[in-house]
């Protein structure tokens, strides 16, 4: 009988490292933590820097790097936690978009920067964390890694779902939440640990890659979902830099990937930042003032995350502060009392959103901002319109609407049709904190035969349709700018 006795599940996202320690024994989730990407923000913040930043066997071996030392922090706070060793880590299942799964094996990505945008190579993917050099400890480290790639920047600690035939993607975990790991009582145990050059020799399953920028990620939601088995259709959205659209059934699944850019995330907005600290995560404004919620319970934002910019948008829409071309009006032309919130920006070229001000901080929503949200809401309804059209299925037909990645379990059911993202109106939206993680999940606590074949059969039945290029989008495109 083998002595190994845990997996462990492995969401590699863009921005976001999610990973998840499941006993074999019980199937249970024991432990799950959340990392940002060691790769952000030095090598970009979306997958288009990403690959721009990985071009070569030199240059994306840094990526790779990066990634192992994000996954070896992780894994370490499993071993400080339980004291396991490494030994007893009998399988990993890891999913990510193309460019961090092709990242993640050393494979360059110029193929992915060029048209038609997917590697002109056949993929085969290790079946061994050893064929790759995968290690828990500092063995990982090179001599250019700085200092502050050492600390692990923990952004969240929630439980996993091991009800997975629940159909509605509502999740009632049987797994413990658990502490930060600085407890004393581990404080020798974690000296050692710190210090260990262990290699993982534990079997290894990626997720495979569908088509171009639709990676084993998606593939891993729709095996979560359980697409392949379901009569009516399901639709489901996954947020992040990329927007990873699905819709399908057993007969048929069509995907897409909408370049939305990171401004869902909080890039390249001006007072924009990830999930963490004293980031504003929710905002409302009312009676003129804004009323706004951080990661921390700060009371002084240091700036606003992706959940916080959507709240902030569709309070702005309501309030008729932007127009439906996106503008920010002047307060003039304002009629709620809300027009407060409004300042004239600098020489009175364009208005500006005071989201928070006080004799040090001064948080602010610019025009620039509202034209990134704008573009990479217009990608994504864009992107819908197509899908559901080659799917030939009507936005008012019944099908499942679900919203996944870490970023899209916060976005408000009440703000979805305000924002405007997408082109059918008073879905029931089911939420799924990380779809991708729990489809790494149900793999490894699956038979190995019924897996194997729901994966063949995914792969089969499903259909991508790349929208570079395509006149279509670009047409959707201007038209979805526009708010309805």
């Amino acid at each position: 009988m083998s002595s190994k006795k845990y997996s462990i599940a492995i969401d590699l996202g863009t921005t976001t490292v999610a990973a998840a320690l499941i006993d074999k024994k019980t199937n249970k989730v024991i432990l799950e933590k959340s990392s940002t990407n060691l790769q952000y923000p030095d090598f970009g913040l979306d997958s288009i820097k990403r690959i721009q930043n990985g071009l070569d066997k030199q240059s994306v071996k840094k990526l790779q790097e990066k990634a192992f030392l994000t996954i070896s922090n992780l894994l370490n706070y499993f071993i400080k936690e339980l004291y396991i060793e490494p030994a007893d880590i009998a399988e990993i299942a890891l999913a990510g978009n193309t460019a961090m799964e092709l990242a993640f094996c050393g494979k360059p990505l110029f193929e992915l920067s060029i048209p038609p945008y997917r590697p002109a190579f056949d993929i085969i993917f290790p079946k061994k964390t050893s064929e790759i050099g995968l290690y828990m400890g500092t063995k990982n480290l090179t001599s250019n890694l700085n200092s502050a790639d050492l600390t692990i920047n923990i952004l969240s600690d929630y439980s996993g779902n091991n009800n997975l035939s629940n159909d509605d993607g509502n999740k009632n975990s049987d797994s413990n939440k658990n502490s930060d790991g600085n407890s004393d009582k581990n404080s020798d145990k974690n000296s050692d640990n710190n210090n260990s050059k262990d290699t993982l020799n534990s079997d290894l399953f990626i997720f495979p890659i569908l088509d171009g920028f639709v990676g084993g990620d998606t593939v891993s939601s729709i095996y979560y979902l359980d697409l392949l088995n379901r009569e009516n259709p399901a639709f489901i959205a996954d947020f992040g830099t990329n927007v990873e659209i699905a819709i399908g059934n057993k007969n048929k699944i069509f995907t897409t990937s909408a370049p939305a850019g990171p401004a869902f995330e909080g890039g390249n907005i001006k007072h924009g930042m990830l999930a963490q600290g004293s980031a504003i995560s929710s905002i409302e404004l009312k009676n003129g003032l804004f009323n706004f919620k951080t990661i921390d319970g700060s009371k002084i934002p240091e700036g606003i995350c992706g959940s916080g910019i959507i709240d902030l948008m569709a309070s702005l829409l309501r309030e008729k502060i932007i127009d439906k071309n996106g503008r920010i009006m002047p307060q003039e032309l304002i009629d709620s009392e809300s027009y407060s919130v409004v300042n004239s920006g600098l020489n009175s070229e364009e208005n500006e959103v005071v989201i928070y001000r006080n004799s040090k901080t001064d948080i602010r929503f610019y025009q620039e901002d509202v034209r990134q949200f704008q573009f990479a809401k217009s990608a994504v309804k864009s992107a819908v319109e197509i899908l559901l059209n080659k799917y030939k299925i009507d936005i008012n037909d019944d099908f499942n609407v679900y919203i996944t990645g870490s970023f899209g379990n916060y976005i408000k059911n009440e703000n979805i049709d305000i924002i405007d993202i997408f082109p059918f109106k008073n879905k029931k939206i089911n939420y799924i904190f990380d779809s991708s993680l729990e489809g790494c999940k149900k793999y490894l606590i699956t038979a190995h035969s019924i897996r194997t074949q729901d994966i063949s059969k995914i792969m089969t039945i499903s259909k991508n349709f790349p929208l570079s290029g395509s006149k279509l989008f670009e047409k959707l495109f201007i038209k979805n700018l526009l708010w309805e």
